[in-house]
């Protein structure tokens, strides 16, 4: 049985993290999501990407590369003259994270959409 990840509750105040993913099982997963990265470097400018799971093909390697990257989020640790990004779930889940601190799954989900997401 696949294994998906669902929307849990709030989390307890850490910084860059509103919400919590845990898994559930493929019966109890019912929706799709779109999946938001945004660049922004130090001078302000901006690079936005989406990926919408509903519209692909391979949408369930979309989601659970989004749950790997966004389970358990870095810490919110900007440096000076470093881009930033902003990486979101259009169902709450939002992840800050500098550059510098950019790795693992939630570099391949940022890069990945940034690559391949149409730009809104």
């Amino acid at each position: 049985m696949r294994v998906g990840w669902t929307l849990g509750p709030a989390s307890t105040g850490q910084p860059g993290f509103s919400r919590g993913l845990y898994p559930v099982s493929a019966r109890e997963q019912n929706e799709l999501v779109r999946v938001v990265a945004t660049r922004i470097e130090r001078d302000g400018t901006m690079q936005r990407r989406m990926v919408d799971t509903a519209r692909c093909s391979d949408g369930p390697q979309w989601e659970d590369l989004a749950a790997r990257a966004l389970a358990v989020p870095p810490p919110y640790r900007p440096v000076p003259g470093t881009p930033v990004y902003h990486v979101g779930l259009d169902h709450g889940t939002v992840v800050l994270v500098a550059e510098d601190d950019l790795c693992g799954p939630l570099l391949d989900l940022v890069t990945a959409v940034l690559a391949m997401g149409e730009a809104v």
